[in-house]
């Protein structure tokens, strides 16, 4: 914001000096400020096409303001998150990594890169990193989507489960509408056998994310325990429409499999 003042300054004084050298100044300045706004023109292109669910076209805007080499930090988090989405997770660690690396950003303006790529680092198989990279993590930086991220891994790493329902109760009472917390908290409390309570949070879950297949998935597991099997078939046919990314934590492999179970 600062050299955009000290840019109107430089104008003023222009035109005070003379009409033609503040005319000059203006065109100069105009294109300075487009050349400067480019990437976060760019981003907003590609914020509007993944809104409406183009993530081809919002992969291309955001590749475009990242190659401009003036994207900002939240832009290259953006372009990061999205290239994991698209299943293009070695690109997201290179963008992510550079913004980690980047000594002039402060410890604090990094923290969101690295909660991140503990996700990478699970989609990559690196289980254990992932999960200690974000327990370090969560120890100064607390927000919705580490709560979400940390419950997520506690449950696929298999720790101790008692311990993982009170981090997701825990998680809950921090942000119960956030549709991967409560995702989480369903999970934990099949894992540990209260199926009927996991059902109380599943049902909000459909209803709020009809779209979510772990939604679906994990209430079609849940119905099957409770014995209502055409209930568990009414769930997993429902999987079929819902939305899947790179960051979908059912594969189509587990899906084909509860199915398979259910005479499908």
């Amino acid at each position: 914001m600062l050299k955009y003042i000290v840019l109107a300054i430089i104008v003023f004084l222009c035109y005070s000096f003379d009409l033609w050298l503040g005319i000059a100044a203006t065109v100069l300045g105009i294109g300075y400020v487009v050349y400067m706004l480019l990437p976060n023109f760019m981003a907003a292109q590609g914020s509007k096409a993944f809104s409406e669910k183009d993530y081809e076209k919002a992969l291309k805007f955001y590749k475009k303001a990242y190659d401009t080499g003036r994207a900002n930090m939240n832009i290259k988090n953006g372009y990061a998150v999205l290239l994991m989405r698209m299943g293009k997770f070695d690109d997201a660690e290179t963008v992510l990594n550079e913004i980690i690396l980047d000594r002039r950003l402060p410890r604090e303006q990094k923290s969101a890169a690295k909660q991140y790529r503990t996700l990478l680092y699970f989609k990559q198989g690196k289980e254990e990193e992932a999960l200690e990279d974000a327990e370090e993590l969560f120890e100064t930086y607390r927000n919705t989507t580490m709560y979400g991220l940390l419950g997520y891994i506690k449950l696929a790493t298999n720790q101790p489960m008692d311990e993982t329902l009170q981090f997701c109760r825990d998680a809950y009472e921090y942000n119960a509408d956030d549709r991967d917390i409560v995702d989480n908290l369903v999970l934990a409390l099949y894992k540990s056998g209260a199926y009927e309570e996991a059902e109380e949070y599943a049902a909000d879950l459909r209803e709020d994310h009809p779209e979510f297949l772990e939604a679906f998935y994990h209430s079609a597991l849940i119905a099957k325990k409770l014995g209502d099997h055409g209930k568990a078939a009414e769930y997993a046919a429902r999987i079929g429409s819902c939305n899947r990314t790179g960051l979908t934590t059912i594969s189509e492999a587990e899906v084909d499999a509860l199915k398979k179970e259910l005479g499908m």
